[in-house]
């Protein structure tokens, strides 16, 4: 399969077509601030298994984290595609040298849905780039999965910065 391009409004309107079709929940206390906390938690422990799999090198643990269906999103500098198929880091051999990832975070965005970023400073081949990286977790019957990821390096030559 080919993967498709649309544009990040595009992108934003599905994620918040699929928030709507979440259930609400009925209950206003409680109950709604643990599920919140416990997707949080959740959300989290996927995301450092991410970054540790590429720390490790491990393909498969790597990709495990991610949907595996034509509506993985994926987007920096060169714009936005679809597609798990053909995603080029399922047959891409390569990793960095080194990623330094900092300012992980993570909040609820819905029942089921959270929102992480966080800065990194990664060097490949004697070339160091720093930006920031995003990514949207959806809970799955299969378990926690990253729907959308991203990365936005800064230009060449700045420093390193995330607030």
């Amino acid at each position: 399969m080919s993967s498709t391009r649309i544009s990040s409004g595009r992108l934003l309107a599905l994620l918040i077509s699929a928030t709507a079709c979440t259930p609400a929940s009925v209950n206003t206390g409680a109950p709604a601030a643990v599920a919140a906390a416990s997707d949080t938690v959740e959300a989290r422990q996927l995301f450092e298994e991410n970054i540790d799999a590429i720390h490790k090198r491990d393909r498969a643990r790597y990709l495990a984290t991610y949907l595996h269906t034509n509506s993985l999103a994926r987007n920096g500098p060169a714009g936005l595609e679809l597609g798990y198929e053909g995603w080029s880091a399922r047959r891409d051999s390569t990793w960095p040298d080194t990623l330094i990832a900092r300012n992980l975070q993570v909040m609820p965005v819905a029942p089921g849905i959270v929102y992480g970023t966080y800065c990194y400073t990664v060097t490949q081949k004697d070339t160091t780039s720093s930006g920031v990286s995003e990514r949207v977790f959806v809970k799955t019957p299969e378990g926690w999965r990253i729907a959308v990821t991203t990365a936005f390096g800064l230009p060449a030559g700045a420093p390193a910065q995330c607030k």
